[in-house]
Parts: structure tokens; C-alpha cells; sequence
């Protein structure tokens, strides 16, 4: 029974680490990435101080580059940390006075939910289906 319960926790990590993973990476990071290889100028808040383009790259490796880290099962526990810092940052200071949800504008509830899908990754770690799994074998 308990190698059964261990066979669902690593398929549900599985399925966190992909589903938010990929979302995360192709559906925000890679325009961030584009954005900021466009050399075009960059249309980004800059927060904490920051410029706008240091801003943008602390988005990109957030969103794509520790994205892939999760998707991947690498280090997923620390690769969540910036996306979950960066969906926190998002959901309560870039969409502080917008809507929770969307009613097809700009909402809370899309960075929220990341949020919450990432701290699951952290959470959950990355299972014996992922990068981690395979080199601890090792």
C-alpha cells in the first residue's frame, strides 16, 4: 500500500512540475525572453528600484530558465523559489489594484495560481520521475 501511495505522490509531482512548468516557461517566459533578446526597447516595470531591463531578467530566469529546471525535475525545490517569489511579486504589486479574477483583463488570479502551482512543486519535490531521481541513482 505504501509503495502504491509513493507511485501516486511521484506522478502527481510529475504532473505539477510539467503542467505548471510548461505554462510557466512557454506561455510567459519565452515572451520575456523574446522581449528581452528583441533588443527592442524594453516595456518593463522596473521594481525595488531596479531597471527595467534588470527587472526583465530577473522575470526571464524566473519564468524560463528555473521553469525548465522544474519541468525538468532538476533542483526542483530550489527552482521553484524564484518563480514562487516572482508570482508573489506579480499577483501582489504588479496586479495589486486589479481584479482577482478575470473577466478579460489584467486579474490576479492567473499569478496566483502559479503561485500556488509552484509552492506544490516545492512541496512535493520532484518525485522519482525527474532529473534529481535519475542522478541520485548514481
Amino acid at each position: 500500500m505504501k509503495a502504491l501511495l509513493n507511485n501516486e505522490r511521484d506522478l502527481a509531482a510529475l504532473v505539477l512540475r510539467l503542467g505548471f512548468g510548461f505554462f510557466i516557461v512557454f506561455g510567459h517566459g519565452l515572451g520575456k525572453l523574446q522581449m528581452l533578446l528583441g533588443g527592442g526597447e524594453i516595456m518593463f516595470p522596473g521594481l525595488f528600484g531596479l531597471s527595467p531591463t534588470i527587472s526583465l531578467v530577473l522575470a526571464v530566469g524566473a519564468e524560463f530558465f528555473a521553469g525548465l529546471l522544474v519541468m525538468l525535475g532538476f533542483k526542483t525545490r530550489l527552482a521553484s523559489l524564484p518563480v514562487i517569489f516572482t508570482m508573489a511579486v506579480a499577483a501582489f504589486i504588479i496586479h495589486f489594484s486589479d481584479p482577482l479574477f478575470s473577466g478579460g483583463g489584467a486579474a490576479k488570479e492567473p499569478a496566483i495560481l502559479f503561485l500556488l502551482g509552484f509552492v506544490g512543486t516545492f512541496l512535493l519535490g520532484s518525485g522519482k520521475y525527474s532529473v534529481d531521481a535519475l542522478l541520485s541513482k548514481k
